[in-house]
């Protein structure tokens, strides 16, 4: 698994291409749910997909930890969302904490790791 972190238009999905090339397999969880995922490629707005699970009152840590051996296999991109002024929207502050949980063990668990801000990555792992 390679986790690429960053801010909202910062240049993660491009940096994954520069990387790995195109993918033939490019899946939005903002659109799609992770269960439809199939094939190896790449995965994007993962914060959106912890939010979409939340939203389901589906526990999205279980969800994920359950799912590691499968997501081993992507490449994934989520933006950073846990930046700023905490949300007022008890829901809101959940999907921010846990976002934050599930990047944590992703990161721990994925081979490469990098943050990406203004088109230029730093390397955090591998």
């Amino acid at each position: 698994m390679h986790l690429i972190l960053g801010g909202r238009y910062m240049g993660k999905k491009i940096y994954a291409e520069k990387l790995y090339g195109k993918f033939d397999n490019v899946y939005d969880l903002s659109i799609q749910e992770l269960e439809n995922v199939k094939n190896s490629g790449l995965i994007i707005n993962l914060h959106i997909g912890i939010k979409n699970l939340l939203m389901k009152n589906i526990n999205a840590f279980d969800f994920f930890k359950a799912r590691i051996k499968f997501l081993r296999q992507y490449v994934i991109t989520g933006d950073e969302i846990s930046g700023g002024i905490i949300p007022v929207d008890k829901f809101e502050r959940q999907w921010r904490d846990e976002t934050g949980k599930i990047y944590q063990f992703l990161a721990n668990e994925a081979e490469i790791v990098d943050r990406v801000f203004a088109g230029l990555a730093i390397r955090l792992k591998g």
